[in-house]
């Protein structure tokens, strides 16, 4: 099922590339990371609508939807599942842009609940385009591959991971470690990465992308 945020919506750039696998048990599989630039939706109140001067358009966000699974892997295996943090590791293609010159990894989580066993599940995170022309020096990117070098992500039930996978890098498939382990190599920053529910995509695709459990409930 292909999602359709609102007529006016539309992705600048998805990439479907083949995305590195390194599954940590076979209860849950992540089949595909796609990032994306992402146009602010246009949602009208009534008569209330607000615009920054200027803004001739909608300005994009940084879209990350997590394709994963849950199988079946014995008959006394819950229906549905306990919380599942998943976590987003984005890492900005920015080095040119930054005074010392690493790029800089955000992060940022989301908990969903619930889930039955199936497939075609889907996850999400966004960075505000804000923080995209934060650390691209005041200039956000206007394409993916100018945006983002990798992405990884990480499924945890409980203190357990269920599920690793990168978007570009092989390594993860290889040693069930993520690369946004490394002590060094690129600048580190929380806080940046918002769950589907922080945006304005909030009351969107309900269909689409399974909901975050309330901050106040974990």
């Amino acid at each position: 099922m292909k999602k359709n945020w609102f007529p006016s919506i539309a992705s600048l750039v998805l990439i479907c590339a083949s995305t590195a696998q390194a599954q940590v048990n076979k209860e849950f599989e992540i089949k595909k990371i796609e990032p994306a630039l992402v146009e602010t939706p246009q949602i009208s109140a009534g008569s209330y609508r607000k615009q920054q001067p200027g803004a001739s358009r909608p300005i994009p966000w940084l879209e990350v939807d997590v394709n994963f699974e849950r199988n079946k892997v014995s008959e006394q295996a819950s229906k549905f599942s306990e919380d599942l943090v998943v976590n987003f590791y984005i890492l900005l293609n920015n080095a040119v842009r930054t005074e010392d010159k690493p790029p800089t990894l955000l992060s940022g989580s989301t908990t969903i609940s619930d889930v039955p066993h199936g497939k075609g599940f889907h996850a999400a995170a966004f960075v505000a385009p804000q923080s995209l022309a934060r650390y691209f020096d005041g200039k956000a990117p206007i394409n993916i591959q100018e945006a983002v070098i990798d992405v990884g992500v990480t499924i945890s039930s409980g203190s357990d991971l269920v599920a690793i996978s990168s978007l570009k890098n092989l390594d993860v498939a290889k040693k069930g470690k993520g690369w946004w382990e490394a002590e060094s190599g690129m600048t580190k920053v929380s806080g940046r990465v918002l769950e589907k529910a922080q945006t304005p995509f909030a009351p969107l695709a309900w269909d689409y992308y399974l909901p975050s459990k309330s901050k106040s409930a974990n």
